[in-house]
């Protein structure tokens, strides 16, 4: 416990005081001395299930065996690990990408996350349309560097930073008819997630991403489609979009893309947009993007994707905790507002954020590690690693289940 105690307090002069802070608050003052598949292990032996899911970046678990074992084997290869030649890794990444995603993307940038793929989404928008304004809708998330930050639509992320990038008109996300409004031929991109993870779990009607690609091809504007936190098997799909069936000009990729092994991003592109892109420095230079050890992880984790059953494992598990959470909600409505949420990925919005913290210390207490979503902390946020199972899930349910009944007896 002293040498926990020494780190936290390291942590806290030398890397982030707050954050140490907010995990004692949370009940968690022991280090993570081991993490493997869903479970996280602490320094007093105490395992967790992780529904964080690492933020969203070990869709496939924890230190997955075969991407460690690529990754492994491509450091003692003695292979150039950065960009500065051309290697047949980058190609294959490349390669296993365009097989995944809609058949009119074929043009993929790598780089080094998911901010700086945004980054890089918007850049390309600007340098093919030549035009100034963007689109973003009010309280999505879409990163922390300073071009992400300043199409993220959650206030309270922006207001310190500010003056952002200009140019950016913020709608309300899920209305056509609001985007329209806002849009004309000065327009270089429209860009949206499929779910608005931080701002509680907020999903569209179906048809709204048509109407949206549809406005966009009237105006001569790219529709950017951000898949960070959504892609790569969250939903039960390789990639949200897939569930209603439309292809964007541009899609962004980040977190899983490296199976949580290494950091990476991509954006993916249709063809005709590539010509400038390939002609220009600034747009496409990064030392260490597209890495040998980003491209053989990514590659891995797309072969897993690829001829495993895990993508119906989400499905079949997403639907089981759909099923089970909206049990809870029905049970509880004095409690619980509502759950939302699509394959692995679920919000469970409680009456206020006090409660919804004494909830979550409690899923804490009992194993289970979760996070509120930081744009609206009276939801928390369940989102196990894809390859969890039924008796793990059912875990999981028990001490959401459980929790929710003790509180409730408590506020009798």
């Amino acid at each position: 416990m002293k040498l926990d105690n020494k780190i936290y307090q390291s942590y806290s002069d030398k890397i982030n005081s707050s954050y140490p802070e907010y995990l004692k608050r949370l009940g968690i003052d022991n280090i993570a001395v081991e993490a493997n598949g869903i479970y996280i292990t602490d320094s007093k032996g105490k395992k967790y299930i992780d529904c964080t899911c690492g933020y969203g970046s070990f869709n496939l678990g924890h230190n997955h065996p075969d991407i460690v074992e690529s990754v492994i084997n491509v450091l003692k290869s003695n292979k150039l690990l950065n960009r500065s030649f051309i290697n047949d890794l980058q190609v294959e990444f490349a390669e296993a990408i365009q097989r995944i995603v809609p058949s009119e993307l074929t043009c993929s940038y790598l780089c080094n996350s998911g901010s700086e793929a945004v980054d890089s989404a918007l850049k390309l928008a600007k340098l093919t349309t030549r035009k100034k304004r963007i689109i973003a809708a009010k309280n999505s998330f879409h990163g922390y560097t300073c071009g992400a930050m300043s199409v993220t639509g959650i206030p309270k992320f922006r207001r310190m930073f500010e003056p952002l990038i200009p140019g950016v008109t913020f709608v309300d996300y899920g209305d056509a008819q609001d985007l329209e409004n806002n849009m004309d031929d000065d327009v270089a991109a429209v860009i949206l997630e499929p779910m608005q993870h931080e701002a509680g779990i907020n999903i569209p009607d179906i048809e709204y991403f048509s109407k949206v690609a549809k406005l966009c091809k009237e105006h001569n504007a790219l529709f950017i489609l951000d898949e960070v936190k959504t892609g790569f098997g969250k939903t039960g799909e390789f990639f949200a979009c897939s569930s209603f069936d439309i292809s964007p000009d541009i899609l962004v990729l980040g977190k899983s893309i490296g199976g949580g092994i290494i950091p990476s991003g991509a954006i993916v592109a249709k063809n005709k947009y590539w010509k400038k892109f390939s002609l220009s420095f600034p747009m496409s230079a990064s030392s260490n993007a597209g890495n040998a050890l980003a491209c053989i992880a990514g590659s891995k984790t797309i072969e897993i994707l690829s001829q495993s059953n895990t993508l119906n494992n989400a499905k079949q598990m997403g639907l089981m905790l759909k099923s089970e959470l909206e049990k809870i909600e029905k049970s509880h409505p004095d409690i619980i507002k509502s759950v939302k949420g699509q394959g692995l990925l679920y919000g469970i919005e409680f009456i206020t954020p006090k409660l919804a913290h004494e909830i979550l210390t409690s899923f804490i207490r009992k194993s289970v590690f979760a996070m509120p979503c930081y744009g609206a902390n009276n939801v928390i946020m369940i989102e196990p690693p894809i390859i969890i199972n039924k008796a793990q899930l059912t875990s999981v349910i028990e001490v959401i289940s459980q929790t929710v009944c003790e509180i409730k007896q408590s506020l009798s």
